[in-house]
């Protein structure tokens, strides 16, 4: 429901910003900082040695796999935040990066615009994707106290 809810309220404010600034949204569409963005956040939770238990966070979180271990749940919620944090850090990084490359490049300060938009959407990005796993967090959250509980 919650996914649901941020998905119709992202498809009004494009609709909106369609419908009064005559904006075409997709030219704000960034396919390289959505990669980049992945190219930040892949090799962080393996580096920390976290990325099976990101995946396993959804199968717990959404409720088809009961937790064996109370360890288990906890580095499933530690690789969520650390996926949330590094989203969030990197997205700015990437924004900082775009917008020096932008400010050398551009000769013509009528590009100096539309350029900037598209630089700075990877924010827009890592708090998007932050957005979408604060319900995971919580229930994961949940499971943990659950299963705390249960075990007393």
């Amino acid at each position: 429901m919650y996914l649901l809810s941020i998905v119709a309220a992202m498809v009004v404010m494009v609709g909106v910003c369609v419908w009064n600034l005559g904006l075409n949204m997709l030219s704000l569409f960034d396919g390289m900082t959505l990669l980049f963005l992945l190219l930040f956040i892949v090799p962080q939770l393996i580096m920390g040695g976290l990325f099976t238990d990101f995946n396993n966070a959804f199968r717990l979180g959404i409720g088809k796999r009961k937790a064996g271990t109370l360890m288990e749940l906890k580095r499933a919620k530690e690789a969520v935040d650390l996926t949330v944090k590094i989203s969030l850090v990197a997205s700015v990084f990437i924004a900082v990066a775009s917008a020096v490359l932008v400010l050398y490049a551009t000769q013509d300060p009528l590009e100096l615009g539309p350029s900037m938009a598209v630089a700075i959407t990877s924010p827009v990005y890592g708090v998007g994707l932050a957005l979408l796993l604060l319900p995971l967090q919580s229930r994961l959250n949940i499971r943990i106290q659950e299963f705390i509980s249960e075990k007393e």
